[in-house]
């Protein structure tokens, strides 16, 4: 392996908490990566962080903790695996207009890489171990929340939208991909509207919930594979649904008529809006944080700022996160961190937010070479693995 320079891409950085919020420290602060051109850590960032961001960017030299596919990627998630360190396997999907889509399984192996001022600094090697076609552009996929308990060599779920909700098996000993089940829900023609997401329940791992322009959401049981329950979740289109945390009753939506929702399985005849601005744009995506079912975070289509909300506190954000200086495409919390959670954006950037006390901090600025697309946490939440153009980059944070 090629010995690193300060001219490459950099994988490490220190995130630690301190009293008043995120702290950075280690050899990947800002004054041990030097600024490049390419960056946008620029005066509308430095307000919001007073100089205190850690900042990695890339360069286009060879690239540790990398994966370049063939073709434009966009979803993608780090298992929930735990054993080997936590490291476990990432999937991504590429996002073609032809038929030709693809999966891409990679292993991520823990190496030690060399600095040039001799430290050794931790960092993955991303191995590709299987690929399986997929038609239809991928608009969410997931590994089985639950394999987190899984023994190594136990086989690992996973599950795509796109044209249909489809659930695979990766066998780690074979180091094969094969679909296990294609759900689809014809029950008034033979037409199924395209899915735009889908979350995997995290407390009942038989529960996947799935969002379709057709103003739908719809709970289906893998252990059936039939829908138990579908519903009109909005006035047009749904973009986004997901399970609240450690709940198999309670999910969150938001759609092209601009509303977050809050639906109970239990209690159908109606739903909660918890946000619904005046002309709101249509909402992208939506996170529900995994440590506490109140809080959720949104943001809207051609929009730099992140909305923060408490289902408790309806009406408005509870903190908006304004530091991109270009659309967001991406939310994620941390997995373990209440507080914590991930933005990416056009401007090239990720930044780490400390979301405390309805105020909020930037503890990391992560800068690519292209728009980001998508991000994910590890499970244990020390790496951010980072989409942008053809290649997925692990960040790690500690």
């Amino acid at each position: 392996m090629a010995q690193p320079s300060l001219t490459k891409r950099s994988s490490f950085s220190v995130l630690t908490q301190s009293s008043g919020g995120i702290r950075n420290s280690g050899p990947a602060s800002a004054s041990a990566v030097p600024p490049s051109s390419n960056t946008l850590l620029g005066p509308a960032l430095g307000a919001n962080t007073a100089g205190n961001a850690t900042m990695l960017h890339s360069s286009t030299s060879r690239r540790s903790a990398y994966f370049e596919s063939h073709w434009p990627l966009y979803a993608v998630d780090w298992s929930k695996s735990v054993y080997q360190r936590g490291l476990g396997r990432i999937a991504v999907a590429t996002c073609t207009e032809d038929s030709g889509n693809r999966i891409q399984i990679m292993q991520a192996i823990p190496v030690a890489e060399q600095q040039q001022n001799g430290q050794q600094v931790p960092s993955l090697d991303l191995h590709k171990v299987a690929e399986a076609g997929h038609s239809y552009p991928c608009t969410r996929l997931l590994w089985d929340p639950l394999s987190r308990s899984m023994v190594p060599g136990g086989v690992e779920r996973l599950a795509t939208a796109g044209d249909f909700l489809r659930i695979w098996e990766y066998n780690p000993e074979t180091m094969s991909l094969r679909q296990r089940s294609l759900l689809a829900n014809k029950t008034k023609s033979d037409y199924t509207a395209p899915l735009t997401s889908l979350d995997w329940n995290s407390t009942d791992n038989s529960l996947v919930i799935t969002s379709s322009i057709d103003t739908t959401c719809t709970i289906w049981d893998l252990n059936t594979s039939i829908a138990k329950t579908q519903l009109i979740a909005h006035d047009k289109e749904v973009f986004d649904a997901r399970f609240t945390a450690g709940n198999v009753d309670v999910f969150a939506s938001v759609g092209a008529d601009g509303s977050v929702r809050v639906f109970d399985l239990r209690s159908l005849e109606h739903s909660t809006i918890i946000y619904e601005p005046v002309s709101p744009p249509p909402l992208l995506r939506i996170s529900t944080n995994s440590r506490d079912p109140n809080l959720l975070a949104t943001f809207s289509v051609d929009s730099n700022v992140v909305h923060v909300l408490d289902i408790r506190s309806p009406g408005s954000p509870v903190v908006e996160l304004d530091a991109h200086v270009a659309n967001v495409n991406a939310v994620e919390w941390a997995p373990q961190q209440r507080n914590v959670l991930a933005t990416a954006a056009d401007d090239c950037q990720v930044l780490v937010w400390d979301v405390t006390a309805n105020r909020s901090d930037i503890g990391l600025a992560y800068t690519e070479n292209s728009e980001v697309n998508n991000i994910t946490w590890n499970a244990t939440g020390d790496w951010i693995g980072v989409v942008a153009g053809r290649g997925v980059q692990a960040v790690r944070l500690q």
